[in-house]
């Protein structure tokens, strides 16, 4: 006796076999849109940073050195070892110095003599040979193989109507910033005041007078 399989068991067994089938299918394409997804993100994340240093600035005279640019350029001084001479007075400036500062910069060194008035001094700035003589005749040593000479006038260290000191700094600087050995104050005789630079050689400067306040700056390239 044959005994026939019922179509009404059969067709529900076959359907959820189909739904088991299409499940699997949906599983494997999720996964592998998962897996580009994450082959894509892993790509991008590998690229190399970037990386940006900010600028800064610095004023005049400050005693700061200068971040090196991601270049690896340096400031190049327009200047000479020439002379630099100033012989009229324009102004009322001067008399009296008030401060004596010196910065480093990226590609030069610089010295500002602060002053009281405004307008113009008389001033002569340039190489010189030692010694180097105080008004009483006594040589004023200076460190340094070259000498630049700064001579500025009317410029003194005190008032002249009170007495009292206008500068009180010190009259021997050492700032450690190649290539400036020594900054020395020689003497300020009637007005007529000069420092020396030492210097580990000759090297182009530049001279500028600024206002508000009045003072006198030399740029020594390094």
């Amino acid at each position: 006796m044959i005994t026939r399989s019922r179509p009404s068991l059969l067709i529900p067994a076959l359907a959820g076999v189909l739904v088991a089938v299409v499940a699997l299918l949906v599983v494997v394409l999720m996964t592998s849109d998962d897996d580009e997804t994450a082959a894509t993100t892993t790509a991008v994340s590998t690229s190399a940073p970037v990386t940006t240093t900010a600028a800064t600035s610095s004023t005049d005279g400050t005693t700061t050195t200068a971040p090196t640019t991601s270049t690896g350029v340096t400031t190049t001084l327009p200047g000479s070892t020439d002379t630099v001479t100033n012989t009229e007075i324009t102004g009322t400036p001067g008399p009296n110095l008030t401060d004596v500062r010196i910065g480093d910069h990226d590609g030069f060194v610089r010295i500002v003599f602060d002053l009281t008035g405004a307008g113009t001094p008389m001033y002569i700035v340039g190489y010189e040979n030692a010694p180097f003589l105080a008004t009483s005749g006594d040589p004023v040593p200076v460190e340094g193989a070259v000498f630049l000479a700064v001579h500025l006038s009317p410029a003194r260290r005190f008032d002249i109507d009170t007495m009292v000191p206008t500068y009180t700094g010190d009259l021997v600087l050492e700032p450690g910033f190649d290539p400036i050995a020594q900054v020395v104050f020689i003497d300020d005789f009637e007005a007529a005041m000069q420092w020396v630079i030492g210097l580990d050689a000759q090297h182009p400067f530049t001279v500028e007078v600024l206002q508000d306040p009045l003072r006198l700056v030399v740029d020594i390239s390094k």
